[in-house]
């Protein structure tokens, strides 16, 4: 559950959108090698002029390389950049379902509005206590279990 990586580069600087977009195209070239504009359209639900405006910015700020009518490319910066994002992600995700008992639907849709909107400084607050609450001087079963039961869970949950 922990990430203890240091925030990577221009996290928190980008807008949801472009962040978005990078965090796209590196699951699609995971997961099929290339990214096109039209399978970045899909997976964003937007027009593929939507796609190359925001490419256009994104190479500005150097992470990637797109010429009209090739794949699109992560820089090494963006590549950084979206796995820092998806540990982010993952990390939020994984927490709202293990220590707050969210539902995995609820807490995949939270931790994804969530991984944009939380500062830096909060994200290394929720690294350290998670940290704690694993390797600290208590039972996380227990207190999870303890949680679960109490007055304090939704009991429709």
């Amino acid at each position: 559950m922990i990430d203890n990586d240091k925030q990577g580069p221009l996290v928190g600087e980008l807008s949801e959108s472009l962040e978005d977009y990078i965090e796209i195209i590196f699951k699609l070239i995971e997961s099929h090698k290339i990214a096109r504009v039209r399978d970045i359209a899909k997976a964003k639900e937007v027009k593929m002029s939507s796609v190359v405006s925001a490419l256009k910015r994104l190479g500005v700020a150097g992470l990637v390389k797109y010429e009209a009518r090739e794949f699109v490319e992560l820089t090494e910066t963006g590549a950084d950049l979206a796995k820092t994002l998806l540990r982010r992600h993952n990390f939020l995700t994984q927490f709202l379902v293990d220590v707050l008992q969210v539902d995995p639907k609820t807490a995949e849709h939270d931790a994804c509005q969530m991984e944009h909107a939380i500062s830096l400084k909060t994200m290394q607050q929720l690294y350290k206590f998670a940290e704690y609450l694993r390797e600290g001087p208590h039972d996380l079963s227990k207190i999870i279990e303890g949680f679960r039961g109490s007055a304090y869970q939704d009991p429709s949950d």
